[in-house]
């Protein structure tokens, strides 16, 4: 099947780009920008290649060298009737008003291939029928949604992002466990990651460890009560398990309670509130 279109629109009123052809070449340079456009929307529809073996066939079905259309193929991609871009890039002649022309000219078309590369507006959005093609893949089928698919090609990097730090940070594979076993149930973030990793500079992973077991046991599994209880200790000096425990035994022998309410300010009313919004 042709993919090109049997005719095209060419507006009344043209813009300054084709009075200035004219006005360098004559109308010699006029006709031959429309003849290029009947040979873009008749063969490919929204392209066409432009090689020294085309210009000259082309010119010589014009009646003129090679070298008179390629001069004034120059001036067009120059003047920007075609893109500059794609022209020097992959040899072809099209813009964005032309493949715009073309896909509301074929939107009713059951199915239309296009190159991916040659493209200058996103289709996609815009024409469900479109079917691009990439040179190792076909990305987008009649009815698939490239936007969702997208969308999973991100969550599986950001996923395998996820387990490359695992296996090249600091902190050590049981704390991450016991993290996401006892407080996230689910995969670590980055984020997450990069919290644990600068306690772990800070404290004996065993002490964070011990506060995750705390946050748990006063029925808190969240970060925050997890870093006020390593923040009470690390600014009162402490980094090991073993002088926080024995801090703890003196609290308790003195009739109070370590906890994060002794000098961080949240209280168990506060704490249950941040608990209610995060269920």
């Amino acid at each position: 099947m042709n993919s090109g279109i049997p005719y095209f629109p060419l507006d009344v009123h043209l813009d300054d780009k084709f009075e200035l052809i004219e006005a360098e070449f004559g109308l010699t340079g006029f006709a031959v920008v429309v003849k290029l456009l009947q040979r873009i929307y008749g063969g490919q529809g929204y392209y066409c290649e432009w090689t020294n073996d085309v210009a000259l066939l082309f010119g010589k079905k014009l009646g003129l060298g090679g070298n008179a259309v390629s001069e004034i193929v120059s001036a067009s991609v120059k003047r920007g009737i075609f893109d500059s871009g794609l022209y020097d890039k992959y040899h072809i002649l099209t813009s964005k008003g032309i493949q715009k022309r073309y896909f509301e000219a074929v939107s009713r078309r059951k199915k239309v291939d296009v190159k991916k590369q040659y493209l200058l507006i996103k289709v996609d959005q815009l024409y469900k029928n479109v079917n691009i093609l990439s040179e190792n893949v076909n990305i987008l089928s009649e009815n698939v949604n490239i936007s969702k698919q997208r969308k999973e090609e991100k969550r599986k990097v950001k996923e395998s992002r996820v387990e490359e730090s695992n296996m090249t940070t600091a902190v050590p594979q049981e704390l991450i466990d016991s993290y996401q076993n006892n407080i996230t149930r689910k995969r670590v973030t980055p984020k997450e990651l990069d919290n644990l990793e600068f306690w772990c500079e800070r404290v004996n992973s065993d002490v964070i460890e011990w506060a995750i077991g705390e946050a748990v046991g006063h029925n808190a599994p969240m970060w925050n009560y997890i870093e006020k209880i390593l923040e009470n200790h690390f600014n009162a000096g402490r980094t090991t398990l073993a002088q926080v425990k024995d801090a703890q035994r003196s609290f308790r022998n003195n009739g109070a309670e370590l906890s994060i309410n002794n000098d961080s300010g949240l209280d168990y009313d506060e704490l249950e509130k941040i608990m209610q919004e995060k269920m």
